[in-house]
């Protein structure tokens, strides 16, 4: 039998009014006719509002599977959840959420989606399928983007400022990821223990563990972007040898260094450098 699988991805970066919250836009198409494409979810930092608005892909998490919400929302992922898996034809826009957001823009913790996915509609409300209207009535990916930011930026404009320890967990994703706790513990008037203790509280995740995945992400955006050597990227962001990086990879990405980058796919655009 004739087996055909393609798909598009298109990646946008957002106006300066939401660049604070917004790390991107992106819309993918997917056709897979006869054989299903499987894509393997892995660990993230940032929270994904996907809005499946043709077709909605099935969640493999090993002990659950399930067809996911048409508003489809991620939190933060300290460990790989699972495989999507594309059948037949699939049209997607998401918003990709940089790790504070949830936070500033809605008042929610980003502790509170951790290592969770749900409706998005049972989280933001009724506005969320009135945007999904929106959104599949758009006919080009701009019209996609205007509605999404015309959405948006009424919470911007209203944003909740970053608690001290979002502000600690802010320096670690923009300055040294080797930044020590108590460096930070420091910065934001907090002994050692109060710190760690607000930051999962907060964060949904310990400090070395937010960092560690900041590195993984990276590592993998740098492998994608500029194509450079495994060998120089684990000397590049520090981690002790290369066997420590593939260890990491398995941790976060369920797979080696050279496989997962083949095996995720397009879903996870480049996160922590720019968008290209």
């Amino acid at each position: 039998m004739h087996t055909h699988t393609s798909w598009t991805n298109c990646v946008i970066t957002p106006e300066a009014r939401l660049t604070p919250f917004v790390r991107c836009f992106a819309q993918r198409d997917i056709l897979a006719q006869s054989s299903p494409l499987v894509q393997t979810a892995i660990a993230s930092l940032e929270n994904i509002l996907a809005f499946h608005l043709s077709g909605r892909p099935i969640l493999d998490g090993g002990s659950t599977t399930g067809v996911v919400p048409a508003m489809h929302l991620f939190g933060t992922q300290t460990r790989p959840p699972g495989c999507f898996r594309f059948s037949g034809s699939f049209s997607t826009f998401a918003i990709f959420l940089k790790p504070f957001a949830s936070w500033t823009l809605f008042r929610i913790p980003p502790a509170e989606f951790a290592d969770q996915q749900f409706s998005a509609r049972d989280v933001f409300g009724p506005w969320m399928t009135e945007l999904w209207f929106r959104l599949a009535e758009c006919e080009s990916l701009g019209e996609r983007i205007r509605v999404a930011t015309e959405a948006l930026l009424p919470f911007a404009e209203h944003a909740s400022p970053l608690t001290r320890t979002m502000a600690a967990a802010h320096r670690l994703v923009q300055t040294d990821f080797e930044k020590r706790v108590p460096q930070l513990a420091r910065e934001s008037c907090m002994s050692v223990r109060t710190f760690e203790r607000k930051f999962v509280a907060e964060m949904g995740l310990p400090p070395k563990l937010f960092a560690r995945l900041r590195r993984f992400q990276l590592a993998l955006d740098r492998k994608r972007v500029s194509g450079t050597t495994w060998l120089d990227v684990a000397h590049d962001l520090g981690y002790f040898d290369q066997m420590h990086m593939v260890k990491e990879f398995r941790a976060f990405g369920g797979d080696a260094p050279s496989l997962l980058v083949g095996n995720c796919g397009d879903y996870q655009p480049s996160s922590l450098d720019a968008a290209l």
